[in-house]
């Protein structure tokens, strides 16, 4: 299987292509960038490992929640290539994709929460339990404003997320990956770039 990942819901731009049981991953920090690196840089990885663009056969993205354009370039990406070359799409939590950055990292095991920045003053909180062989989620992303966190939540926006995790977690599941219109991106209550003045959105 060819799959081809991509991660824009942080600062850093990340393309990771699966090939012949290897992972090569183009990976560049380009704040409110990604719409000018992305594309050039998922042509990088295809011409490095000489192939074309229609043996791509799955895409995988990181699928929020998390930055609303970071999600959204994303997400269109994966979509409109997928389109071009008939490519099937997986859609990563990027919670689930946090966690796992987190467990590789640390060697954690147990039950964790995780917070990941959201807009001003709140942050998306999940609950997974990380395990020998990759994490489970337990409860999936809410909002929680900052000044509710505790002490015993991990920030795991402190870690640098890649193309790489979210390629060996699509990996798993390219056998339910979907049609290009049907992978959308992930959303929880009160997420969307607007905001009242008072909390989040409604």
């Amino acid at each position: 299987m060819n799959l081809l990942a991509i991660d824009t819901t942080t600062d850093v731009c990340s393309v990771a292509l699966a090939a012949n049981g290897d992972i090569a991953e183009h990976t560049r920090f380009a704040p409110k960038l990604h719409n000018e690196y992305l594309l050039t840089m998922i042509d990088g990885a295809l011409n490095e490992a000489a192939m074309e663009r229609r043996a791509v056969q799955a895409i995988a993205f990181s699928g929020g929640p998390a930055s609303f354009t970071g999600v959204r370039i994303g997400a269109a990406v994966a979509q409109g290539l997928a389109f071009a070359v008939g490519a099937r799409v997986v859609a990563v939590p990027s919670s689930e994709v946090a966690a796992e950055t987190v467990r590789l990292a640390t060697g954690r095991r147990g039950v964790w929460r995780l917070s990941r920045p959201s807009r001003r003053d709140w942050c998306y909180v999940a609950r997974y339990e990380f395990l020998e062989d990759g994490v489970r989620c337990l409860d999936f992303d809410e909002l929680v404003p900052q000044e509710a966190l505790t002490a015993e939540v991990i920030d795991a926006g402190t870690f640098e997320v890649s193309a790489r995790v979210v390629a060996q977690l699509a990996a798993g599941r390219v056998d339910s990956a979907l049609r290009p219109a049907e992978a959308l991106p992930y959303y929880v209550p009160g997420d969307n770039p607007w905001r009242t003045l008072n909390g989040p959105a409604k």
